[in-house]
């Protein structure tokens, strides 16, 4: 998942960052961790790219992320791409 936010770079980057502290404190000690998560900054804003081994813990992440987001200030994604990783790594 590709989600894309428009805006100050740092200042997103600041904020995405604080919003997904806030998903991780509200999650209990199972929760399901991405096994890729990378926050980028780009010339226009922040690209939060992310995979999970299960389509439960991605959409336990993708919902409970907004009301988080809202939490830090950020206002809804520009735009978010969802793909299915048929490959990871690089062997």
């Amino acid at each position: 998942m590709i989600i894309r936010f428009s805006g100050d770079p740092d200042d997103l980057f600041e904020r995405f960052e604080r919003a997904r502290g806030m998903w991780m404190e509200a999650q209990d000690a199972e929760y399901e961790r991405p096994v890729f998560y990378a926050t980028c900054k780009t010339d226009g804003g922040v690209a939060i790219v992310s995979g999970w081994e299960t389509a439960v813990a991605h959409r336990a992440f993708g919902q409970g992320l907004h009301t988080h987001i809202d939490a830090a200030g950020m206002s809804k994604p520009d735009q978010i791409d969802r793909m299915r990783i048929e490959r990871f790594g690089w062997d």
